[in-house]
């Protein structure tokens, strides 16, 4: 079997943006765990940084975090969020919205410019809150082209800044008073990321291939196919698969879910001809108010694949390509939770439905 269908990721609690920056191309999505996490964020801790940064860099590209970080704090302090110093937010557990700026010349498959947004906070894991992480609780991302330029980097920053504070403002509308529920003056050890998969034994478990206009019956088929050999090596690693409420309340609500994007051959995006993203999420409380809970990503990992050549000499994606990948991704969810807890050996017998 062979598909070649053009799919986009459904990512449940997900907002696609389109914006068009001055007769260039910018996109921003936002995949938001809770607007309401960012209620009673009043001060936070601002971070602008690099992260991929491939080819020649432009003269510009010397002085761009330090002015990127001033226009960001800017219209920040003008929307009432007092901008914390490293230390401040270090010694308090305080938020940080951090800006991560992507400048790409040399990979086809990704934008040239793209900057994901993160506002992360402490939080503990409701099935066990001696685990404190700290994890993204709302999330945007933004890309922009066709080419790198001091301009566009600007415009697609901004935009993501004026869309964050869309999203900030009605859940602080009166940023001049001072927030309801104050940060503990003493906060627990963050624990490191593995240490959220401790205790893990159970998860409700879904593959998602995005759909679109090449999509078809057979893409249906290969995403049934996908779902049922995940499914099988999870239930062999002892990982129990989740379908009741009751069930899912008791493993804290976790989710794995498998998002697949597939291209097609001479089509000018910005993505691989296959790309697989996988997230674990859970649910959590906000240490800065107990009572706000979501759910939210505790790992996460991507993989991407080629096209390959049928019989014929077309370019193709093959759902054994496919099916490498998607199993990589599972193997590498069951290594972390096996290293969190060598007493998952066996399959965990499945709750029995009394219908």
């Amino acid at each position: 079997m062979n598909s070649s269908a053009n799919n986009s990721k459904p990512l449940a609690k997900i907002l696609a943006l389109t914006i068009c920056f001055f007769g260039l191309t910018g996109q921003l999505s936002a995949g938001r765990t809770d607007d309401k996490t960012l209620e009673g964020l009043r001060e936070m801790e601002l971070v602008v940084k690099f992260g991929e940064v491939n080819g020649q860099p432009a003269e510009w590209q010397s002085t761009a975090l330090q002015t990127l970080e001033d226009r960001a704090k800017r219209q920040l302090e003008e929307a009432g969020i007092r901008i914390l110093s490293k230390d401040e937010s270090s010694k308090a557990g305080r938020a940080k919205l951090v800006f991560t700026v992507n400048l790409n010349r040399e990979d086809k498959t990704a934008a040239p410019v793209s900057v994901e947004t993160r506002v992360l906070q402490r939080a503990r894991l409701s099935r066990d809150s001696s685990k404190e992480l700290e994890l993204s609780t709302w999330t945007m991302d933004g890309v922009g082209g066709p080419e790198i330029t001091q301009k566009m980097m600007f415009d697609v920053f901004d935009g993501m800044i004026e869309n964050f504070l869309k999203y900030y403002k009605p859940m602080n509308p009166n940023t001049s008073e001072a927030p309801t529920q104050k940060i503990p003056a003493t906060s627990a050890q963050v624990s490191n990321t593995e240490h959220g998969f401790e205790g893990v034994n159970a998860t409700t478990f879904w593959v998602s291939i995005r759909e679109d206009m090449f999509s078809d019956a057979r893409q249906g088929l290969l995403q049934k196919f996908l779902q049922e050999a995940a499914e099988k090596k999870l239930k062999e690693a002892g990982i129990k698969l989740v379908h009741y409420t009751n069930e899912a309340e008791q493993a804290g609500y976790a989710s794995l879910a498998v998002y697949i994007k597939l291209s097609q051959p001479n089509q000018h995006i910005w993505a691989p001809p296959i790309g697989v993203e996988s997230t674990f999420a859970q649910r959590v409380s906000l240490v800065r108010d107990p009572k706000k809970q979501t759910d939210a990503v505790t790992w996460e990992s991507r993989a991407q694949g080629e096209f390959v050549k049928n019989s014929s000499g077309d370019l193709v994606v093959t759902d054994d390509a496919v099916l490498e990948l998607v199993n990589k991704q599972v193997d590498e969810f069951i290594k972390a939770v096996k290293a969190a807890n060598a007493n998952v050996t066996s399959v965990v017998p499945q709750a029995k439905s009394n219908h």
